[in-house]
């Protein structure tokens, strides 16, 4: 019989036979160049390395070479082993990122700004003498001294782990500490010192872009992305607060995991850029406002109901080292300001790179994600709001869906009258799915085929049209099961359709309504910026040939990549464009669409696609 079974962080969904083994099933769905769960052993059970982690379901019980393999505490957080343990049932697995092959590709350059280095972090070079009878000052006594003189700074504070090390430090070599503010956060032999190192972080529901940053010179010595490991616990913020509000554990388990997550994430960019981490003195972390509540452990059942209060709105620095994070000792994370429930200090970090703060006339903006946030500036005034537009745009409840890795369909072009078409995959690789950027280019050429009428549904009649299945599902054949890797027909149901129908009249409706509120129409935008992962890598013309956005020639939409990452550089890099950061966020008119009776009356009209 068969049932479904959901791989994370992956996103792809297959049905599998109970009886089968989870690496059985995921070998009829990955390809040797698409990736799958690492089996050293050619899954034999001998090397313990096929790892994955139930997250809902039920399989077999654990064998002999379960037990051995993974012990009591891996079995009781629970662990299997992909080539032992059998399907019963349906199932959702998360594969660790150590039993994960292949490589999502993640979006992180964005358009920086110019930006003149002018970082929190100051550091100062202070000569010792050795202490003795006749020059009885200890290390720190003779810091104190040495900067109040030289340098007017006094009233200088230490933070407490610091102390013993600079007492250690103690000779006639001369020290590098590192103020902030006026607080010493690190301290070392100036004989080795290293760059001043900083990190910052686009914090996002599915994706997390790194940054090590230069606090010198402000270059970026190396970016990652990974997907981000709270997947496992729900593809959107809404289901993930209420998995957290279930029970006060599996609250601190998600919280565990992406401060995990974003520590791995700082080691990977420090071997990459050749330092240690001990040497980076700041992180700035930008994201949604429910991933800064999660990541901070605060309080969030308003978050889940109506009207959505934050548990602040103002900045946020904790000592790194309370975020779990391995960097030098007294080093300090910045939060920036979220706005409202759902538009957070991503959102401010986006408009602050792409300057849509100091634009003249009338520009929008958008960052389109799982949650899209969308500002209308004219003149400096700023209103904004947040839309659900779902995960469709990262695979997810697309029948064949998947996320950005190889062998996703990326990009597709319809000929014909949808009787042919030619597709691109990522890497290369024979197609075992669709991606967001897949999905939306299939979609808007089937509908400037004719193959999809204007609300949305299927010729039945076209040759490549056909009803699957005892519900008999409309879907169209994308690819036949002969060109994909997976042995399997490609489809686009018509259950796909409506979903993009449902995400592209979210952010349509939000735009209009923002429209609305300032007394202008889509012919007077004069500029529109597409921001995000997903919307870098659309295709402008489809977005617009579905109305996900505005019918203006594409000269006046920009794409400008991952721009909350490149605001987070920013403020990392310069206290004046922190502080502007922060007037951004203060000055930006929320609009809550959810109690707006005529956003739902624009969402229906934007349910159908442009006639």
């Amino acid at each position: 019989m068969g049932v479904i079974i959901e791989f994370e962080p992956v996103g792809l969904r297959l049905e599998a036979e109970t009886g089968q083994t989870v690496m059985q099933a995921a070998r009829a769905m990955f390809t040797p160049e698409s990736g799958g769960i690492s089996a050293p052993c050619g899954g034999k059970g001998l090397c313990g390395r096929c790892r994955v982690r139930l997250v809902e379901g039920e399989f077999s019980s654990p064998n002999e070479v379960e037990v051995r393999l993974l012990g009591k505490k891996g079995l009781e957080e629970g662990y299997r082993l992909a080539c032992q343990a059998v399907i019963i049932g349906p199932a959702k697995v998360e594969i660790p990122p150590e039993a994960l092959t292949g490589r999502q590709k993640l979006q992180l350059d964005g358009t920086d700004a110019a930006v003149v280095p002018e970082p929190t972090i100051k550091r100062y070079n202070i000569p010792l003498k050795t202490t003795s009878v006749d020059y009885p000052y200890s290390t720190w006594q003779q810091v104190e001294v040495f900067l109040a003189q030289n340098y007017g700074l006094s009233g200088l504070r230490i933070d407490s782990g610091l102390i013993g090390r600079v007492e250690a430090l103690a000779g006639d070599d001369p020290i590098t500490v590192s103020i902030r503010g006026r607080e010493i956060t690190n301290a070392f032999l100036t004989g080795g010192m290293r760059k001043p190192v900083g990190l910052a972080v686009d914090l996002g529901t599915t994706k997390i872009a790194g940054f090590l940053v230069d606090l010198e010179t402000g270059a970026t010595l190396a970016a990652e992305g990974i997907l981000n490991p709270q997947i496992a616990y729900g593809e959107d913020v809404i289901s993930r607060l209420a998995y957290a509000l279930e029970k006060e554990e599996q609250y601190s388990l998600i919280t565990q995991v992406l401060r995990e997550g974003l520590d791995r994430l700082l080691y990977t960019l420090c071997g990459a850029a050749g330092v240690v981490p001990e040497d980076v003195e700041e992180a700035v972390i930008v994201g949604n406002t429910a991933m800064h509540h999660l990541l901070l452990k605060l309080p969030v059942s308003q978050l889940a109901r109506s009207p959505y209060v934050p548990a602040v709105t103002l900045p946020v620095e904790i000592k790194a080292r309370d975020l779990g994070l391995g960097m030098a000792f007294g080093a300090v994370a910045y939060l920036v300001p979220a706005v409202a429930g759902f538009v957070g200090g991503d959102h401010v970090a986006m408009i602050l790179s792409s300057r849509i703060h100091e634009a003249r006339g009338v520009t929008l903006g958008l960052d389109i994600g799982t949650n899209t946030e969308i500002v209308l500036a004219r003149d400096g005034e700023m209103i904004s709001c947040s839309c659900a537009s779902g995960p469709a745009f990262e695979g997810a409840h697309i029948q064949q869906g998947m996320r950005a890795i190889d062998g996703a369909i990326s990009r597709v072009e319809v000929a014909e009258g949808g009787l042919k078409l030619h597709y691109e995959t990522i890497g290369n690789s024979p197609p075992v799915g669709i991606c967001g950027s897949g999905i939306l280019d299939a979609v808007a050429g089937l509908y400037r085929a004719g193959v999809i009428n204007y609300n949305g549904r299927l010729d039945a009649n076209h040759p490549r049209v056909r009803f699957n299945g005892e519900r008999k599902v409309a879907e169209y054949v994308l690819v036949p099961s002969e060109e994909s890797g997976v042995d399997r027909d490609i489809v686009i149901t018509q259950k796909d359709i409506s979903e993009i129908q449902l995400a592209k009249a979210a952010i349509a409706a939000g735009t209009k309504v923002l429209l609305e509120k300032a007394g202008l129409k889509e012919e007077d935008i004069e500029r529109v910026i597409v921001a995000g992962a997903f919307g870098t890598h659309l295709r402008l013309e489809s977005a617009v040939a579905i109305g996900m956005l505005p019918d203006l020639p594409l000269e006046r939409i920009q794409q400008v990549g991952n721009a909350a990452g490149a605001g987070a550089r920013m403020i990392l890099l310069s206290e004046t464009e922190r502080r502007r950061a922060e007037e951004i966020a203060r000055n930006i008119k929320y609009v809550e669409l959810a109690a707006m009776p005529e956003f739902g009356d624009n969402f229906l009209d934007q349910v159908r696609f442009p006639e």
